[in-house]
Parts: structure tokens; C-alpha cells; sequence
């Protein structure tokens, strides 16, 4: 496993969950590719498996393989020299991706390196132990589509490898991992999306990081900021990074028209404006999105967007969500917001069951996300607007939005719109972690 605090100068291996305990799979089939010498070892015994589906079922706290037994772990390793080629390596069928998101399905994988299969906390969890290169160059592509320019793979792949070997969160550490294969952490879906430009785009950067100050820099991204990026602290616990700050996806010039947002109707009408920027729609149109997203992601709107909910369907939404018993939701205020209008604190006015007039508030762009949708709501850039009936009710609310996602560091259809005007890896990562030097760590 990773190591933090420590940059490496050799290339590491990682380790991945691709099936989780939350997932609850009891059953995965396999299917192992012909012509290939595949090992599969337990604490009893070791032998070569045929090529053909073959299946592990979790039942009484062991892993039955097809015919090869029971046990509490079991081992497959690929050949001595394998290749990286779409498709290759052990397909997986059904496996989770978008965990705990509103685009979550059920995903077909084939997963190169070491396969360890295991019970933890009661359930089945399956990790691929690979080199970072191999995973990086899947990455790329199950981020964003294989038909992005060369610039925007190469800096995304440089963006996630220095992501990876900071190493800062750890959020899987006690399950023996490194990291997970979903949105949670970043995006590896195997080699099913793996193009010559993924491989190219990990070998022409191989090695290289960001740097600040002689560290990894913790390289955050999402799919879009709305045309602001955000700083580190609106969205998580913990000091800011001089390289995550508040600034305009876009060119010096329109840049000086956009910040500051300093007043609620700022805000508005900044969310309400369909700006230029990198990520905008008049840079992409998001009809020709499609052709560059990743294959989980959703087509739809990601720079503007607009979420309605009756009064009752929000209520049941709140109800589930934050636990509030209300029989009529007043209002939704702001009570702060980071500078790319992503609110902190948001105060929902409400009348319980009593009929007595409450509120509560909600801390964080993640539990603001997860209240306010029956999924994750995409962003937390938003402002309230309301229909009332005759006796000044609410009948209904519209959630008015902007991006899809934290906004933090990358805006990777703002890279895209960069690449897609000329610029190059380097001045699209220097874009987005202003102050970091690009660096070779290990050839």
C-alpha cells in the first residue's frame, strides 16, 4: 500500500476495491481469458485455472471457487508479462459503479494484475493489486471518454496519478486498500475503456506530479465547477491549499469580469448568467458533451441546471433525508457560501406536525447534496425560487444550479474546453493548481 508523506521514486503498486462490504454481493462470475496462464492460490492449495466463467459464492463465512473449495481468501495472479489491451485481464460481471450516487448501475469490468478475493466485516470484497501506471491509464478514460484531446488525458492522468500518491484521505485504509474504483475516490473501471490515447497519455507523463512546496499536491477534481472553481475548506474539514483557490475557469480577460460574488443576489445572477468560461456551454455545448464524458455519466445539463420538487415530494425527501417530521416546508436560505457560491450552511424553515414554525441547518456540500436529492444532488452552487398559492404556501420549489460537482481544483469539462481551444498539458494543469511546479518522480 501507499505510503504518505513519502514520494516515491520508483513506480508503486496500489491496491483497489473493486467489490466492497457495502455492496453485499454474495455471488461474482469470472471470466478467464483463453491463452493466458492464470494462477489461483489459497492457504491450501495453488493450480492453473482453465480459460471459462467460473464462480465465487460467499456462504458461511467462506468463498466457495466453483470446484476448487472453501476458503477464507483466494488468490489470482496473471501472467508473468501481461498486456495492457481493451479488453484485458479477468472480466468481472456486475459490479458497482456510481456508489451511492444518483447514476449508479451495475458495471462488467476486466481488471488486469492481482486478484484477492476475501470476507471482511461479513461480506465479499474483491482487490486488484496493480502498478499505479497500469490503474492511471484506466483512469483517464473512465473519467472522461476516449474521444477527449491528448491535452486533457495527459492532464487528467497527471491530475489523478498526484491525487493518488498524496495519499491524504486513506478513507479505506482499514479494509487493506488503497483506494476504491468508484466516484468516492476516482474512476477505475478496468481496461473495457482503455484506447491507444489512455495508454499514450499514461506513458508520455509517466511519473510526473504536481508539486508545492516539495509535497504531492492533493489534486482534487470534478466533472464541473460552474465557471468557479472552489476552495478546499468550503467543501471538506481542514486547512486551505494555496493551489486550490477561488478563480475563474477562464482566460485573464473574461476572468476580471467574474469575481467577486459577494451578496446573495450575486449569486443568483451569477447561476442565472450563462458566462464564458472553459466549462461553459457556449464553450462545449452540451449537446456534443456525449462524445467526451465517461461511460457512467449522465448526458444532461452540467454547466446551468434546474431540479423542481412539490411541496409534498419534498417533504418526503427531508423526511427521509434529515429526519424532520414537517408538514410544510417555508423557506430555503443561505446562511454562507464559498466564493464559487457553493453554500456551507443552509437554513431550512419549516411547520412540523405540531404547527409549530421550526428550522434546522445543514453543514457541508455533501449532507446539503445528499438532502436535497433522492440521489446527490450535482452541486451545491445553488439558489431556491418557490410558487405560492393563495395563502403565500409554498406549492412548489425550484432548485436553480450551476456545475456538477465540488468544484475543487480540475473542472474536467473546463479542461476540456481548454484542450479543445489549443492549450497545452502543462498551461491546462497550471490553470487549476496555480503555484505547482510539474515534476518527474520516477521513470
Amino acid at each position: 500500500m501507499l505510503h504518505s508523506e513519502t514520494i516515491p521514486d520508483i513506480e508503486p503498486a496500489i491496491r483497489v476495491g473493486i467489490v466492497l462490504p457495502e455492496d453485499k454481493i454474495t455471488k461474482l462470475i469470472l471470466e478467464i481469458p483463453e491463452s493466458d496462464c492464470y494462477i489461483l492460490s489459497s492457504s491450501n492449495a495453488k493450480k492453473i485455472l482453465p480459460a471459462g466463467k467460473i464462480t465465487i459464492h460467499h456462504k458461511d463465512q467462506k468463498l466457495l471457487f466453483s470446484d476448487h473449495g472453501a476458503e477464507s481468501a483466494w488468490f489470482i495472479s496473471p501472467p508473468v508479462k501481461e498486456k495492457m489491451q481493451s479488453p484485458g485481464g479477468i472480466k468481472v460481471t456486475s459490479v458497482v459503479a456510481g456508489r451511492g450516487f444518483h447514476w449508479q448501475k451495475m458495471i462488467d469490468v476486466y481488471l488486469p494484475g492481482n486478484l484477492e478475493f476475501s470476507i471482511q466485516d461479513g461480506e465479499l470484497v474483491l482487490i486488484n493489486e496493480l502498478p499505479i501506471e497500469n490503474y492511471l491509464m484506466c483512469v483517464a478514460t473512465s473519467e472522461m471518454g476516449s474521444k477527449c484531446p491528448a491535452a486533457l488525458i495527459e492532464s487528467q492522468t497527471i491530475v489523478a496519478r498526484s491525487w493518488m500518491l498524496a495519499n491524504i484521505e486513506k478513507k479505506h485504509i482499514r479494509l487493506g486498500f488503497d483506494v476504491c474504483n468508484d466516484d468516492c475516490c476516482q474512476r477505475y473501471q478496468g481496461t473495457g475503456n482503455l484506447t491507444p490515447q489512455s495508454i499514450q497519455g499514461a506513458e508520455s507523463t509517466r511519473g510526473q506530479v504536481l508539486l508545492f512546496q516539495d509535497r504531492i499536491c492533493d489534486a482534487r477534481y470534478s466533472k464541473s465547477c460552474g465557471g468557479i472553481m472552489e476552495k478546499y475548506s468550503t467543501i471538506w474539514d481542514g486547512q486551505d491549499y494555496d493551489y486550490l483557490q477561488n478563480i475563474p475557469d477562464a482566460d485573464a480577460n473574461t476572468a476580471r469580469n467574474i469575481l467577486p460574488l459577494n451578496s446573495e443576489q450575486e449569486v443568483i445572477d451569477w447561476i442565472n448568467k450563462v458566462a464564458v468560461s472553459f466549462c461553459s456551454s457556449k464553450t462545449i455545448p452540451e449537446k456534443n458533451l456525449k462524445w467526451y464524458l465517461g461511460n457512467v455519466d449522465e448526458a444532461g445539463k452540467y454547466f446551468r441546471w434546474q431540479k423542481k420538487y412539490s411541496q409534498a415530494e419534498f417533504c418526503t425527501l427531508l423526511q427521509e433525508r434529515l429526519h424532520i417530521e414537517a408538514q410544510v416546508i417555508l423557506e430555503f436560505i443561505p446562511l454562507e457560501r464559498g466564493g464559487s457560491g457553493r453554500i456551507k450552511r443552509l437554513q431550512i424553515q419549516y411547520i412540523d406536525k405540531s404547527g409549530q414554525k421550526t428550522q434546522i441547518i445543514v453543514q457541508r456540500d455533501v449532507e446539503i447534496r445528499r438532502a436535497l436529492h433522492q440521489g446527490f444532488l450535482y452541486s451545491s452552487c445553488i439558489y431556491f425560487s418557490k410558487n405560492l398559492d393563495a395563502n403565500d404556501i409554498p406549492t412548489e420549489f425550484t432548485i436553480h444550479g450551476a456545475g456538477w460537482g465540488h468544484g475543487v481544483g480540475l473542472c474536467q469539462i473546463g479542461a476540456l474546453g481548454m484542450a479543445l481551444q489549443g492549450y497545452q498539458t502543462g498551461e491546462i494543469v497550471s490553470h487549476y493548481y496555480p503555484g505547482t511546479q510539474l515534476s518527474r518522480i520516477y521513470r
